[in-house]
Formats: C-alpha cells, structure tokens, sequence
C-alpha cells in the first residue's frame, strides 16, 4: 500500500514540474508585443533663397525683414560700411537681407540688376528702391528698403543709410528723393528671383 501511495505521489509531481516547464516554455517562445511607433519625418528645412509659395508667407518674410532693419535705426554711416558698426546704402541693403536668408550683391547696380523690376505705383513694403547720387544722372547712388506705401500707391516711406543721420526713415516726397527717384525692384516675391534688368550700370557711389 506505501508503495502504491509513493508512485502516486510521484507521479503528480512528475505532471506538476512537467506543466509547469510547458508554460514556462510557451511564454519564453511568444513575448509580449510591443506596440510599433511610425518615425516622424523630419520637419523639412526653410530655404529662404527659393521660390515663395504663398502671399501670407510672403508679408510674412516681409515684416520679419522690417522688423529686423529697424533695429538699426540710427546706426552712423560708414562709407563701404557693412556691420553695426557703420553702414553705407547698399552695405545695408545687403546686410539686412542676407541675415534673412537672402544672399544679394553688395553695390546698387547689381542689387537691381539681380531683382524682379517693379513700377512705382506697384512698390510694396520690402521692395529696394533706387535714386541717383548728388551728382544726380542716371546713375545708382543710393538704395533703400520700402516700409510703407501711400494709398495713392507711388509715394513711400523707406529706411536706408543715409550720409548724414545714418540708418534712418525717410519719405519719397522730400526734395532730395523725390528728384533723384530712378528705379526699384522686389527681391520677395511668389516667383523666382534673377530677373536681370541692366538699364543702370553705374556702380553704387
């Protein structure tokens, strides 16, 4: 009789350790799922230098521009100037668009030679305008950035680096801008920018 009792004994325990090494086994082979994440692409770099897509991008970029100019309202004048610490017109011009992403060249002549030609009576804030030098001529001697535009749509305000109160703003309708007025361009714009116009050549005095 114990020895039929002993085997009994045995045997379950036998059928405990096998079931128990069965499961053990069953877990080890199917893990746990983890859940499985998508990778975000990443967010797509801003080339200020290329084609703009839309008109809010556009003020946008636009009163950043402004915005970013004036700071350095009332910075002296440095003939061939182009930091903080003194300006001449184009050395500004150049300054203030590069540090927005907008590589353009240095002198008056080829800012406008490099811009999209634009009327008078379609300048928008941002665009460069352009006036003769004290000799007056036809050529480039000074450049600025148009800030606002007159509801009669050809007078405008405009900051640029003048001789004698440096980075300042100024009015179209003053004696001295409103007679040596010559040309403008638009360096933003929904299209591309390199529309070549070479009908002033003189170098930027």
């Amino acid at each position: 009789m114990k020895t039929v009792m002993k085997l009994f004994f045995k045997s379950i325990f036998l059928t405990l350790i096998i079931a128990s090494t069965t499961t053990y086994s069953v877990k080890a082979e199917t893990p746990e799922s983890t859940p499985k994440t998508t990778p975000q692409a990443a967010p797509a770099a801003t080339n200020l230098t290329t084609v703009t897509n839309s008109e809010a991008e556009v003020e946008l970029r636009i009163n950043n521009l402004l915005r970013f100019a004036r700071q350095f309202r009332g910075v002296p004048y440095r003939y061939g100037g182009t930091s903080p610490r003194g300006f001449d017109c184009s050395g500004f011009t150049s300054y203030v668009y590069k540090n927005m992403g907008y590589s353009i060249p240095r002198t008056g002549r080829a800012q406008f030679a490099n811009g999209k030609r634009v009327e008078r009576s379609q300048l928008k804030p941002g665009d460069l305008v352009f006036f003769a030098g004290r000799g007056g001529g036809a050529a480039i001697g000074h450049v600025g950035i148009v800030t606002a535009v007159d509801g009669n749509g050809s007078d405008f305000s405009f900051i640029h680096a003048s001789c004698s109160r440096g980075i300042t703003e100024s009015h179209s309708t003053e004696s001295y801008y409103r007679a040596r007025y010559r040309n403008a361009c638009r360096i933003i714009n929904k299209g591309t920018v390199g529309n070549k116009v070479e009908e002033l050549t003189a170098e930027n005095l």
